[in-house]
Order: structure tokens, then C-alpha cells, then sequence
């Protein structure tokens, strides 16, 4: 199982982050707690799930909230989403 985004939808996905979680410029790694970053709140975290999900065509349900401690668990969750498509359409 492929655990990594390629290098240009990462950048997206950061990109993403930083749009939802209003952190302008912030620096972002794969072991940034998303929980400590400035202003995060569930609602927050809620609203960027759903932007994900929207923005790379995967389906992360509501179960995946409490999963999203790092910005590595996100890029996990949409590799997991899209091999569980790929199981299922074979």
C-alpha cells in the first residue's frame, strides 16, 4: 500500500491546508500536527475533510475526522480511499 501522494498533488493538498486552516504562507511537513497549528478547530478540521474530499474525488466519511492528527495522516487517508475504490471496481 502506497502511503504518498506524487510530489505535485502533495503540494496541492499543502495548498489545500493552508486555504481551509487559514495559515497563509505557514511552513507544512508530513509531521505537522494539524491540532497545533494556530486557530484549528474541529470545525475547521470538519471543513478541511471536506475540501479534501472534494478536491481530490475521495471519499473519507465522517470516520476519518478523528484520524486527521497529521498532515501525513490526510495524505494516508487519500491513498486509502483511493485503493478501497480500486479494490472495489476490479
Amino acid at each position: 500500500m502506497d502511503t504518498r501522494l506524487p510530489p505535485r498533488e502533495r503540494e496541492q493538498l499543502y495548498t489545500l491546508i493552508r486555504e481551509k486552516l487559514e495559515l497563509g504562507g505557514a511552513e507544512l511537513d508530513d509531521i505537522t500536527t494539524v491540532a497545533e497549528l494556530p486557530g484549528v478547530d474541529s470545525v475547521k478540521v470538519l471543513s478541511l475533510v471536506g475540501a479534501v474530499e472534494l478536491g481530490f474525488r475521495v471519499n473519507l466519511g465522517f470516520e476519518a475526522i478523528p484520524q486527521v492528527r497529521t498532515v501525513h495522516d490526510i495524505e494516508r487517508l487519500i491513498c486509502d480511499s483511493r485503493e478501497q475504490y480500486a479494490a472495489r471496481a476490479s
